[in-house]
């Protein structure tokens, strides 16, 4: 999560309006010039996305003649730098994507607009949602956002190069002490090709996300509902010593590497050198894997699971949610162009997968004829999750602070600076002194 609050400088560079929509009119109060209800519309990512998310205003637009959509986008850190500068100045957009990881930055802060009364008088609707989806926006028992789609995090598997080095690829439900039986015959096979500086996955041991999925397996979470720290010093000792046997072994890489390639470009990737076997990545993105490398044999599975205990995966995606600071007439605008982007059919023709499988899944169903096989796959993959799949407990407000801890502490024991127990230890007492004092 980003600082709530930022110098000055910045204050002025990301308060000004972003790549909004040449030729339209800015207006002061609840409606441009024309009449129209006008409001601004903020979410992040790539030109594509860009571009795609433009083509779904555009037909909200059509079908709402009545309201002006003035655009917002920015790359994914912009955008979080950009929105913290707004809500501390009162300048938020009216319709914002929003994210679970930084939700609590802005929902106990009274930034997000409650939508039950929005469902209530019908202008939201939730016809066609399950339960689980729904609940994923709620903060507190009231609805704060709507998930833009569900995903999973899964592991990304080059299938053709388990097959040239004659070692059996890891099954759908592998489990951790399969990651370290495979990953030992992995590294011998490569060590019989001379291949030193390759192996069999990603070091993940430095992210707090992929440890909560370790942490779920022992029946706990991170933090309990009051944001207090809910994790046991054994749950990252274990982590952390779990991850330093891998690179012992040769299953991971060394932390040096690991850390030249943590930020790398898709194309420049370990796993696109045919460094690594295994990558963990969300599931929405195993298209763009396979077709920007067609000659790779890219199959998927699960997380490792741990046999016995409760299930590690959560229902993961962005969502939408609406500034409750707006005039009443910019929020009702905002909230139907929520409903139309998640609910109507000639928006998710447009949407798709591109933040996962749709929540309405009634509707969902017109875009099942237009999708290719990895998208087919995609969405098989998120629906034989979500039956297993529990919601989890968000990270409180500042949380970001023991993000930053715990990479601090995992890359101390990835350079062999310090012990997994002493890591552990100095970890868990440095996390729950900052919730205690967030508390006071």
């Amino acid at each position: 999560m980003k600082k709530f609050f930022v110098c000055m400088v910045v204050l002025v560079v990301f308060a000004l309006p972003l790549f909004a929509r040449a030729g339209q009119e800015q207006s002061s109060g609840g409606t441009a010039s024309s009449g129209k209800t006008e409001i601004r519309a903020a979410w992040w990512g790539d030109t594509k996305r860009h571009e795609l998310y433009n083509s779904i205003v555009d037909e909200f637009e059509k079908a709402n003649p009545d309201v002006v959509v003035v655009r917002e986008p920015t790359s994914w850190n912009d955008y979080w730098d950009k929105l913290s500068v707004q809500a501390a100045g009162g300048n938020a957009p009216d319709f914002i994507g929003m994210h679970p990881q930084y939700s609590a930055d802005y929902i106990p802060r009274g930034m997000c607009e409650p939508l039950d009364a929005y469902i209530a008088n019908k202008t939201l609707s939730v016809d066609g949602w399950s339960q689980g989806t729904i609940d994923t926006g709620k903060f507190d028992g009231k609805l704060y956002m709507m998930a833009m789609g569900v995903t999973f995090s899964s592991a990304f598997v080059n299938t053709g190069l388990f097959k040239e080095l004659g070692v059996t690829p890891p099954a759908f439900d592998w489990t951790w002490d399969d990651v370290k039986r495979i990953g030992i015959q992995v590294r011998a096979a490569f060590d019989k090709q001379g291949k030193k500086t390759s192996w069999l996955l990603n070091d993940i041991s430095t992210a707090l996300n992929s440890w909560r999925y370790f942490v779920r397996q022992r029946g706990r979470e991170v933090y309990d509902a009051k944001g207090n720290i809910s994790f046991q010093v054994s749950d990252a000792e274990e982590w952390f010593a779990m991850f330093k046997e891998f690179r012992d072994l040769g299953i991971v890489p060394d932390a040096a590497t690991a850390t030249e390639y943590g930020n790398a470009t898709l194309e420049d990737s370990l796993f696109s050198r045919d460094k690594i076997l295994v990558l963990w990545i969300p599931i929405n993105q195993y298209k763009l894997y396979c077709t920007t490398f067609p000659n790779k044999e890219v199959s998927f599975i699960r997380m490792a699971t741990a046999p016995g205990r409760p299930v590690g995966e959560w229902p993961e995606g962005a969502h939408f949610a609406v500034n409750s600071k707006s005039t009443p007439e910019k929020k009702r605008a905002a909230v139907r162009l929520m409903n139309f982007w998640l609910n109507d059919a000639r928006s998710l023709k447009l949407f798709g997968l591109d933040q996962g499988v749709p929540g309405n899944l009634k509707v969902g169903e017109v875009i099942i004829p237009t999708l290719d096989q990895y998208q087919l796959k995609i969405v098989e993959f998120v629906n034989t999750l979500s039956r297993i799949g529990t919601p989890t407990i968000y990270p409180p407000p500042g949380a970001s602070e023991i993000d930053a801890l715990f990479k601090n502490f995992a890359e101390q024991v990835q350079f062999n600076r310090k012990t997994p127990a002493a890591a552990a230890k100095e970890f868990y007492e440095q996390a729950v002194a900052i919730r205690a004092n967030a508390n006071k």
